[in-house]
């Protein structure tokens, strides 16, 4: 391929980011808590804030077992409106009683959703007390070699915490350490989860540990994914508050597509994108057009539009931290290599720079060998 037939007119989107994950929106949306029974029901909200019809499914995810072809309901939700599923676990999915935690596939635009547990079920008045489970994107759960921790966990007295966690698509081992105030470990243990495996660790009956208070507990996922919260209740009123993990500016994972501007030494821009599956690098489309190789009058030597990034091998993103070489070869036309550099900061976004040095061009093209001046390349997660 020549390369000056590959110009491509790119729209670069750096994304910010605030250092809370709140509630987020997403395509691919996980609710680790959900519940009814005599005391409990739920309530699920999603909404499309959005200016076109998305369409959504929600999956019912059994706890205590895998859950890889889970019952699943389909909607359509308006722009800018909001879907209420009251009681969702009998209303939709015909279940009397049932614990277990939802999965929300969203196809044609990103939804944000919650869900409100109720308590007293059965109070004859109405009762009105409860707790909200935000619904965290997949992308932003904590997958393997990550961390996260979860403060304010109690049992003692009339307290006790509730603690959940839902595996992704690839089940999860998650250890746990129960540590005090002053960040000694009281306890640990390790649980693995299947496919989309809910879990519930009731009354806090996971630790060896007569009573503690101000307890924070600290996970560690070594394989697969999760996402995790806690939910502390008074025992006297039944009443529970919702306890939720930390995460990183807006994604617990690295994993997700990012888009990417690289600049020249004169400020001039180019883009594309890159895509990161299980902490590897699987694919980068970036376009380059080079302004700042030039003649003795300020004139560009190299006029060609490349598009680069097609002779990267799939690599582990940690390796990017040291450059990682490859080169792509554009027949008639000559080869370029290229040496990319980023480190991922916060798991949303990434900068470094891309060194480009050219070889086996000719004739009009001979101005694009030799190395090119470094460029600065700054990227954002999409989703």
């Amino acid at each position: 391929m020549n390369a000056r037939t590959a110009a491509v007119t790119c729209a670069v989107l750096l994304l910010a980011a605030s250092s809370a994950l709140a509630i987020v929106p997403g395509d691919d949306l996980l609710i680790p808590g959900a519940a009814r029974t005599n005391r409990w029901r739920t309530d699920l909200l999603i909404n499309n804030a959005g200016s076109s019809t998305v369409s959504v499914d929600v999956l019912w995810l059994v706890r205590d077992q895998p859950n890889p072809n889970p019952e699943s309901r389909s909607f359509a939700i308006g722009a800018a409106d909001t879907l209420i599923l009251s009681d969702v676990i009998l209303t939709n999915f015909g279940l009397n009683s049932g614990t277990g935690a939802f999965r929300i596939v969203a196809t044609g635009g990103e939804v944000t959703a919650n869900l409100i547990v109720y308590a007293g079920f059965n109070d004859p008045v109405g009762g009105t007390f409860g707790s909200g489970f935000e619904a965290i994107p997949a992308s932003a759960a904590i997958s393997a070699g990550q961390s996260t921790t979860l403060m304010g966990m109690v049992s003692a007295g009339a307290f006790y915490t509730n603690l959940f966690a839902l595996a992704g698509a690839g089940g999860a081992t998650v250890e746990f350490e129960l540590l005090n105030p002053a960040g000694a470990v009281l306890d640990t243990a390790t649980v693995s989860l299947g496919v989309y495996e809910p879990w519930l660790s009731f009354q806090t009956d996971l630790w060896n540990v007569p009573s503690f208070a101000n307890g924070t507990l600290r996970a560690r996922v070594t394989a697969g994914s999760a996402v995790i919260l806690g939910s502390k209740i008074d025992e006297r009123s039944q009443d529970p508050t919702t306890l939720e993990t930390a995460f990183g500016a807006g994604a617990g994972s690295v994993d997700g597509s990012y888009q990417f501007a690289v600049y020249d030494s004169l400020g001039f821009a180019s883009g594309g994108n890159l895509e990161i599956v299980g902490g590897v690098v699987e694919a980068v489309n970036g376009t380059y057009i080079n302004f700042d190789k030039v003649d003795g009058g300020g004139n560009s030597v190299c006029t060609l539009i490349f598009l680069w990034g097609i002779g990267l091998p799939a690599t582990a993103v940690d390796d990017f931290a040291s450059g990682v070489e490859f080169t792509d070869s554009y027949p008639d036309s000559g080869d370029m290599t290229w040496t990319l550099t980023f480190t991922v900061d916060d798991n949303l976004g990434f900068s470094g720079t891309v060194e480009a040095v050219g070889a086996n061009f000719s004739g009009l093209d001979a101005g694009c060998n030799g190395a090119f001046p470094t460029l600065v390349i700054e990227g954002g997660k999409r989703n």
